[in-house]
């Protein structure tokens, strides 16, 4: 088995513990106060991390420099959740009445930071500079635009940006991708 797997099987707990956490706890956009909290709890646990905390209100933008010279990617995660009233019974269920993760971005936010720690852990061998950030606002209420007009493309300005969305329609192992 490849490292890059091992490490993920072995942090997996921590990924789900994360998940269960923002899922406890939603917050509707712009409102993600709690949520900024708990990423930044996390992002500061982990060493070489240039943190802007509080971009278009409740945003973060982290900076990982690598250990040579090279490209900048920036990997985007959401943030909010909907006015959704959630009845699943599960033992993680939302603890804010009608707010609910129903669109997956407690998830996002949990692979967001597992990818920071694994980055972070491996920083001396990646080439080029990682900006991850965690986007308030992405359910319909200009999070993106904000962030843009704060500068998130910008010092360094990405070489590319990756998103991601889970979706539960399609199978387990499944990944698709498109421009945008």
């Amino acid at each position: 088995m490849n490292t890059i797997t091992s490490r993920v099987e072995d942090i997996f707990p921590f990924t789900r513990s994360l998940r269960r956490e923002f899922h406890r706890h939603p917050e509707l956009g712009f409102q993600e106060f709690h949520t900024a909290e708990i990423i930044l709890r996390e992002l500061k646990k982990m060493d070489g991390f240039l943190i802007q905390p509080a971009v278009a209100e409740t945003g973060i933008v982290a900076f990982l420099e690598g250990g040579k010279p090279g490209k900048t990617i920036l990997l985007r995660f959401d943030m909010d959740a909907l006015p959704v009233y959630e009845n699943t019974g599960v033992d993680y269920a939302s603890e804010n009445a009608g707010l609910m993760h129903a669109c997956g971005h407690d998830g996002h936010m949990a692979i967001g930071l597992t990818v920071a720690r694994l980055l972070a852990e491996d920083q001396k061998n990646l080439t080029g500079q990682i900006k991850i950030v965690f986007q308030p606002a992405e359910e319909g209420l200009g999070g993106a635009q904000k962030m843009i007009k704060a500068g998130v493309l910008e010092n360094p300005r990405p070489d590319i940006v990756l998103g991601m969305h889970l979706w539960n329609e399609k199978p387990l192992g499944w990944l698709g991708i498109s421009g945008g």
